[in-house]
């Protein structure tokens, strides 16, 4: 493990209170915006997924009781989650918490950087490979194209959990797919997000709209030495198993939509 003074050391542990610190509530003017964006036309859907190359990662040294490194992201993840009130296991949409995990999500201080892009895919009730290959495009770039499978299956989940919840006759199905990845000696940390347009119809149930996708990709790599350093607080924190974490979604429990559009 690298060697740091105790001046640096202590900044990095403040660095990480004030991560933990949750975010101040709005003021009225931004909670009156709030009230107008809660009109009960969105809900959201959540998938995770763990995958690896077989490639190796250091000791765990200090945080051997996590078992794996997997699990010591899992529970990393889970924290940001916490602090924003994000709920990956629910349905209801909340635009401060969903906004407030990806402020977290994108500042953790055990990540040796942090990497964000967009794609753009359009879509309709027909086509849907572009969303698909809109993420490949962002995804690969961190994980080998056989585990990359596994993400489209998560994909598919959602997309079924969005046709089944129940809504408005329109609606706006907001989705995540959570990434960690093993990938060359090292542990990324990714999510994927996008919103979809969707429309209920009389006999068929909700199907997307033709409409053009913006598919955000954003990703940090796990600072090894600094989780290591960090033990004490880690090991303090609510942990979260690796299988876990990739189960502790509404859409865990989905089937994968099997529909044709994901090929056309």
């Amino acid at each position: 493990m690298t060697e740091i003074s105790q001046s640096q050391f202590r900044r990095e542990a403040a660095e990480l209170a004030l991560w933990e610190m949750a975010s101040p509530e709005p003021d009225a003017a931004a909670a009156s915006l709030l009230a107008q964006f809660d009109s009960g036309n969105d809900d959201q859907g959540v998938g995770n997924n763990a995958v690896g190359d077989g490639s190796r990662l250091p000791d765990l040294g200090e945080l051997s009781d996590f078992g794996s490194w997997e699990s010591v992201a899992a529970t990393i993840v889970h924290k940001a989650e916490s602090i924003s009130g994000f709920d990956p296991g629910g349905t209801t949409f909340d635009l401060k918490s969903w906004n407030e995990f990806l402020k977290k999500f994108a500042t953790i201080p055990l990540c040796l950087q942090y990497t964000y892009d967009y794609r753009e895919a359009n879509i309709s009730s027909l086509s849907l490979k572009s969303a698909l290959d809109a993420v490949d495009d962002l995804v690969k770039s961190f994980m080998s194209p056989e585990n990359y499978l596994g993400i489209v299956e998560s994909v598919k989940k959602v997309g079924q959990l969005a046709l089944s919840t129940k809504g408005q006759t329109q609606k706006n199905s907001n989705q995540q797919i959570g990434c960690l990845s093993v990938h060359a000696s090292k542990l990324y940390l990714g999510v994927v997000r996008t919103t979809v347009s969707m429309e209920h119809k009389k006999g068929k149930g909700y199907e997307q709209l033709q409409q053009s996708l913006q598919v955000y990709r954003g990703y940090g790599v796990l600072d090894f030495d600094k989780c290591r350093r960090s033990a004490d607080k880690l090991l303090g924190w609510d942990g979260k198993d690796v299988d876990d974490w990739a189960n502790d979604t509404a859409s865990a429990s989905q089937q994968p939509n099997q529909s044709p559009a994901w090929d056309n």
